[in-house]
């Protein structure tokens, strides 16, 4: 099973992919197999500083396979890097949109 953890600016697969890993309002578990997901807040959201590093800290606690995002900064990029936890960058439109487009790049062969 692949878990792939998607940052949110809402709760559901039809909510758009959030611009900004450190303030991502939600945090999503999404197993592209069965589609269930799992909704988590990012405590993270509103710090001022450090958000990066820190939601990387509680993304490593949810044990997500990738992290599909719109953009990190350095010090988050780092972080997930550290803990072994690759991200992926660039993701747009909806929650579902950047699932398949995993699905699409790197499940199917």
């Amino acid at each position: 099973m692949v878990r792939l953890l998607v940052t949110a600016e809402g709760p559901t697969l039809d909510d758009l992919v959030e611009e900004d890993f450190g303030h991502a309002r939600y945090l999503l578990i999404v197993d592209p197999e069965t589609w269930t997901v799992e909704v988590h807040d990012n405590p993270k959201k509103h710090t001022d500083m450090g958000h990066g590093i820190q939601t990387a800290e509680n993304v490593a606690k949810l044990r997500p396979d990738a992290v599909l995002t719109g953009y990190a900064g350095e010090h988050g990029r780092r972080k997930m890097e550290e803990l072994g936890i690759r991200i992926i960058t660039d993701e747009e439109g909806t929650v579902r949109d950047a699932v398949n487009g995993y699905i699409r790049r790197h499940m199917r062969k």
